[in-house]
């Protein structure tokens, strides 16, 4: 299996603060620098929230989630900020800017205990604009392998989505 793995117990979201609080002083007519999507569970006792920022070349994704079992998850931005569906078929196909590939298997987390913190870069990404993933959602997907594609109605792998927004008034304030 390639892709980052991370094996760790508890939010890790110290480093991000660190990293974010730059963000939180932002002209607010510049463009935004950073994103926020809570997710909602699917069918699943999954709770957390997904960080983006931006940074030079791309789009930092810190997912912080809790409430499943220890296990193997998959995280993957997707095409529709939409997360009405029972099962995230609503969320569309996996997502990515023209001229980046979509990583098909998606990003790979190992939750040991309670809860799991993962940190990846998505060189080529935005925060905003028409490329941007502004709008777009953010799906956890259970075990290490399986498909990524879901169907009106019938049962899959997805197990949460959150809608990419701009961030919440409590992160900002978390940041200052």
């Amino acid at each position: 299996m390639t892709g980052p793995r991370v094996r760790l117990g508890g939010l890790a979201i110290g480093g991000a603060v660190l990293v974010l609080a730059a963000c939180a002083s932002q002209d607010p007519k510049a463009a935004p620098t950073m994103a926020e999507a809570k997710f909602r569970p699917l069918g699943s006792t999954l709770t957390g929230a997904t960080i983006l920022a931006a940074y030079d070349g791309g789009v930092r994704m810190q997912v912080n989630f809790n409430g499943e079992a220890p296990g193997e998850y998959r995280v993957m931005i997707h095409a529709n900020g939409n997360c009405s569906s029972p099962n995230g078929f609503s969320a569309g196909p996996p997502w990515a800017p023209p001229g980046v590939s979509v990583k098909e298997e998606g990003y790979p987390i190992h939750k040991n205990d309670d809860s799991a913190s993962f940190v990846v870069r998505l060189a080529g990404y935005r925060i905003d604009g028409p490329d941007g993933v502004l709008g777009r959602s953010v799906v956890i997907h259970s075990g290490a392998v399986g498909s990524l594609a879901a169907a009106p109605g019938l049962p899959n792998n997805r197990i949460a989505c959150g809608v990419i927004g701009p961030p919440s008034p409590g992160l900002l304030n978390l940041l200052k």
